[in-house]
């Protein structure tokens, strides 16, 4: 087991706070380290050269978001993993939070029914250009490709498809000069006249409301808010219930509304990414050692690129951008192969 990168400092830390090898490159690691799972962390802009060379070696993948740059760079990280029998997965982490597992489990159940409208929303002041990561702070799409995936990919989770048309503007607010998109608005179109909506502002001067969503389905309101959650109210409010009502969950919160009555479903962990990511993992690397597709796949991360693609494009535009139809996805490609942690 190792790690490598190119900067000396960075192998240093490395070494300090793992006890482990570092390497200069990833062909070294590869090379000298034996590796049977290569987990690329870079910039997305690298992420698909280093995917590639990975398969190359012989590796399984997993890829920090976004997966790669763009569509065709995934259909290049895909192709090289079938040709090399390997597998790809994408930390696609939220997915694995409890709050969200228990939206996508109560979806489809008799007493809640078929999931009908979604909204997530993500409110920070937090402008792109003020991104403390330069790199991050350099790319003009930024929120919705490098932050709003974790939205796309848990919206598509939710719905269990891939939506079949996109709306999307965006816009930097008062700050014309610049390209970022500071604030974006994204409708989406699934089967049987279903509809969704994302929106993102990161020039909201409120209190940060990181990942909300509401999930309107048959019989039943879903939600979820995630990040630490203490509220206490004693009282009435418009549309709640007359009383005392208590709020709790460190790293969020998910429940059920049915008119004013509602019933808390699952609570995060204070390390809830941690936890997601670590679930996540589990399911991947089982998937890996069966010759799987694993949960989180390379093609469903090549599916939320291609609706965040579409929306950058329809906001361009100002036109409605229809998706193609999913492919079939086969895990006949991926050879069993003993994952070591």
């Amino acid at each position: 087991m190792g790690g490598a990168d190119s900067a000396a400092d960075q192998r240093e830390s490395w070494e300090r706070e793992t006890g482990l090898r570092s390497f200069g490159s990833l062909k070294e690691l590869i090379d000298q380290g034996g590796a049977e799972l290569i987990v690329v962390a870079t910039p997305p802009s690298s992420h698909a050269s280093l995917c590639v060379d990975a398969l190359g070696g012989g590796a399984h993948v997993i890829c920090e978001k976004p997966f790669v740059a763009n569509v065709a760079d995934a259909d290049r990280v895909i192709a090289a993993a079938e040709a090399a029998g390997r597998g790809v997965a994408v930390n696609h982490e939220f997915r694995e939070m409890p709050i969200y597992r228990a939206l996508r489990e109560e979806i489809g159940t008799r007493d809640v029914g078929r999931l009908v409208f979604c909204q997530i929303w993500q409110l920070m002041d937090l402008a792109p250009w003020d991104e403390p990561v330069p790199w991050r702070a350099a790319m003009p799409n930024r929120t919705l490709f490098e932050g709003g995936v974790h939205l796309v990919d848990l919206l598509i989770t939710l719905y269990g498809e891939k939506p079949l048309a996109v709306y999307a503007r965006h816009s930097s607010g008062f700050e014309r000069e610049r390209r970022a998109d500071a604030i974006h608005l994204v409708t989406l179109e699934f089967s049987e006249s279903r509809l969704a909506q994302i929106t993102i502002d990161r020039l909201c001067k409120a209190g940060t409301r990181y990942v909300e969503v509401r999930a309107d389905c048959e019989h039943a309101s879903l939600r979820a808010s995630h990040g630490g959650r203490a509220f206490v109210q004693i009282g009435k409010k418009r549309a709640e219930r007359t009383g005392v009502r208590v709020d709790f969950g460190q790293g969020g919160l998910a429940w059920v509304e049915r008119g004013l009555r509602r019933k808390s479903l699952a609570r995060n962990p204070r390390d809830s990414a941690m936890h997601a990511t670590r679930e996540l993992e589990r399911g991947i690397l089982n998937a890996f050692r069966a010759g799987q597709e694993p949960p989180s796949s390379a093609r469903e991360a090549r599916d939320v690129l291609e609706v965040i693609e579409a929306a950058y494009r329809s906001a361009e535009t100002g036109e409605r951008v229809e998706l193609p139809a999913s492919r079939e996805r086969s895990t006949s490609s991926i050879r069993p192969k003993y994952v070591s942690r």
